[in-house]
């Protein structure tokens, strides 16, 4: 199988589209992916957790640990982290297992072939706990579980290569709707509190210019909480208009906080015409930005791309595919 075919399903966005999180609702997710090279499965294993869309842990494979990430994950007991990492090197071990029994079946074992399985929990408006279970073979839903009525359910085409339905069933009901649901009731105790904080934004402008003598001014907003902000550019005391700024997404940094930023371009020369201003809903103020110069190198500490979390975002790891928008 070429690498074109091989979709290694780890953009967790798409999760939290299905997942959601809606007000008063809740959830963990643990993503987590194997590998195989020629119908040799490999040892290295990949995975994340996030609680409420917030990244608070990812796998060091070096050393078979779960490692927190954020400040709130930094503060659970040590006890916290040896059975998460329990419980991660023990899915490695099942997902390296399985994954050697679907290559068994194959036709074409040789290139590369995943294995991923997200698992996690959410509890909606209702207060009730949901267990889920999926697993993706080469980014193609191989197997899918949710609480009663719907159980565990193989695709038709899937029903061949995995005969054990319900071996998998028993360990969705007894971890998943079980374990995980209790862990994400257990970490809601200190996490609300710590999501109910205020975080105001750090804010910067920086320019630069281009070959054409057009300035591209940026604004950027980092290490904020709540999620919610509002960056807009003013030329003369008139907010200018959305087609003329480039907006960054509101994305997490990977501590608990969000960034973000805006980004125009003006005239060379106009540049005291315009100022930019950042509301955030934690604080109810605004923030008037001088136009000062910044040197591009000495902002090495804003990211403008999400956290390499665990090797995820390496190139050769990214190179492999897109990925597929789940199907459920």
């Amino acid at each position: 199988m070429g690498l074109s075919r091989v979709c290694l399903f780890l953009a967790h966005a798409a999760f939290f589209v299905l997942l959601g999180n809606a007000a008063g609702s809740h959830s963990l997710l643990y993503n987590m992916t194997v590998l195989s090279r020629d119908g040799f499965v490999q040892s290295r294993f990949f995975a994340e957790g996030f609680l409420d869309r917030q990244t608070f842990l990812h796998y060091d494979h070096k050393k078979g640990r779960a490692e927190p990430w954020g400040r709130w994950a930094e503060k659970l007991a040590a006890e916290t982290w040896e059975t998460e990492s329990t419980d991660l090197n023990e899915s490695s071990k099942e997902l390296r297992k399985l994954l050697a029994e679907i290559l068994s079946l194959q036709e074409e074992k040789g290139g590369l072939h995943s294995l991923q399985e997200t698992v996690g929990c959410n509890i909606d408006e209702d207060s009730h706990p949901r267990g889920f279970r999926l697993l993706y073979f080469n980014g193609e839903l191989l197997l899918s579980c949710y609480p009663e009525p719907h159980g565990c359910t193989l695709p038709q085409s899937s029903a061949r290569t995995l005969a054990m339905e319900m071996e998998l069933s028993k360990h969705y009901q007894a971890y998943v709707q079980g374990e995980l649901c209790w862990r994400l009731q257990s970490y809601l105790e200190s996490w609300t509190g710590f999501t109910e904080r205020t975080v105001p934004p750090a804010v910067n402008v920086t320019h630069s210019q281009d070959s054409e003598g057009m300035v591209h001014l940026t604004c950027k907003a980092f290490g904020f909480f709540p999620r919610n902000i509002s960056v807009v550019w003013f030329r003369d005391e008139e907010p200018m208009s959305r087609d003329a700024q480039e907006s960054g997404d509101v994305l997490p940094d990977g501590n608990g906080t969000y960034y973000t930023w805006e980004t125009i371009r003006i005239p060379q020369g106009e540049e005291q015409r315009v100022k930019c201003i950042v509301e955030h809903s934690g604080n109810h103020s605004a923030h008037l930005i001088p136009l000062e110069p910044i040197r591009l190198q000495d902002l090495d500490q804003f990211q403008t791309e999400p956290t390499d979390h665990n090797g995820l975002t390496h190139p050769e790891f990214q190179s492999l595919c897109h990925t597929p928008a789940p199907s459920v």
